[in-house]
């Protein structure tokens, strides 16, 4: 018996094309077909991105008071975990850069933010 190759792209790793989801003309065909569903992705990509960072400053002000530096290191840390969200928003426009992509900014993120917390 021999092994049939399967030529379905994995979903662990970046596509081989990865470098386009990077241009500005990448998402092109998927705005001019839905350019109010567009906005909305754009908008929630954003809110993706940025809201565990600001979730984290908000919870580090109002439970520890007064910081100390330390928590511009959760802040980065709550921005990496926010592009692992991200991530999962592009799924919708077919720009998806993998499981090992999120799962390595999750825990790089994730990891920051804890040290930022006792640090605090």
């Amino acid at each position: 018996m021999t092994k049939v190759k399967n030529n379905k792209p994995s979903k662990w790793k970046p596509p081989k094309n990865y470098r386009y989801y990077f241009d500005p003309d990448s998402d092109a065909e998927f705005k001019a077909e839905h350019p109010i569903g567009y906005k909305f992705l754009l908008a929630l990509g954003i809110v993706a991105l940025v809201l565990p960072m600001y979730a984290f400053i908000l919870c580090v002000g109002l439970l520890k008071g007064e910081g100390n530096g330390w928590e511009v290191l959760g802040a980065i840390g709550g921005f990496i975990f926010g592009i692992g969200l991200f991530n999962f928003v592009a799924i919708i426009i077919k720009q998806y850069l993998g499981h090992w992509v999120s799962i390595i900014c999750f825990l790089l993120g994730g990891g920051l933010m804890a040290l930022s917390w006792f640090l605090c």
